[in-house]
């Protein structure tokens, strides 16, 4: 199995698998299955809008699989529909592998997870899918595949829980300019919890959102150094913070038309490594 693809088999799954909609489908399969094989209808009868919009429907044949269901959701997100085709017309650098799991769950009539990365796509997309297989109806020896999909993290989202949760103070501006195209101000646009007390911005709805009219820009000279050094690349200072007695190693930078720092609270010499 290629790097891009990583998959667990069997009694694996459960173990592995974390997104709720998988674990249910998981449990309900392995239910059935120690009475009898699943059928379609067991799952395709009884099935959300939401479970159908990320799902797919791949009908066995000899070498190959077709498409009789393509979830609006996946369809969405990849541009277009492969329903009514095979899976050998999906032009995908992963297409041998995701044959060969196929095979393996439908061969074995077992369960197979795995998760890979969407390549048909310009952001990159880390994709979670549980392969579960199905008789097409009782004494019918015809193998269905129902393969749910779900998104597991993409660029955006990423970004976002980075932005979220970082240790790091994270302020994101729109910065003011004079006539002389200098930086006068900045409107705080997004912050994180952790920028909280270099902003003083508490409440986005209530608080004044310049961020000049923070504790540690309304020094003149801290803001000359950061507004006048920005325009040529990343400009940091060592600053402290009044209301908290905190000290910050403080990066601003321009990206693209913001105006962005990053605040990394010193820690005490204790906490510290000492080289040499």
């Amino acid at each position: 199995m290629s790097a891009e693809v990583r998959s667990w088999f069997g009694p694996a799954v459960a173990n592995v698998a974390t997104h709720p909609g998988v674990r249910a489908l998981v449990a309900k399969w392995l239910q059935i299955r120690a009475e009898r094989e699943p059928l379609l209808s067991d799952f395709w009868n009884t099935a959300d809008q939401q479970m159908m919009d990320s799902s797919m429907l791949f009908m066995k044949l000899d070498d190959d699989y077709t498409y009789l269901h393509h979830g609006r959701y996946l369809c969405e997100r990849i541009g277009f529909s492969m329903q009514g085709l095979s899976l050998r017309n999906l032009r995908t650098r992963v297409r041998s592998q995701l044959i060969e799991l196929y095979d393996r769950a439908t061969s074995q009539f077992d369960l197979i997870y795995f998760q890979s990365f969407a390549d048909f796509a310009q952001d990159v997309v880390l994709w979670g899918r549980l392969c579960l297989p199905l008789r097409m109806k009782e004494g019918d020896d015809r193998v269905l595949l129902l393969v749910f999909c779900h998104m597991i993290e993409d660029k955006a989202s990423l970004f976002r829980t980075l932005f979220t949760h970082s240790r790091y103070g994270i302020i994101v501006t729109w910065p003011i300019y004079n006539a002389k195209r200098q930086i006068d101000d900045a409107w705080i646009i997004n912050q994180n919890a952790a920028a909280m007390p270099i902003t003083g911005v508490q409440d986005h709805t209530a608080d004044d959102l310049m961020l000049r009219a923070g504790p540690v820009f309304s020094d003149d000279a801290l803001w000359r150094h950061f507004a006048r050094g920005v325009p040529g690349g990343m400009v940091s200072a060592e600053i402290s913070v009044s209301t908290s007695g905190s000290r910050y190693i403080a990066s601003g930078e321009l990206i693209d038309d913001y105006l962005v720092f990053h605040f990394a609270e010193q820690k005490p010499f204790d906490e510290s490594f000492v080289i040499g």
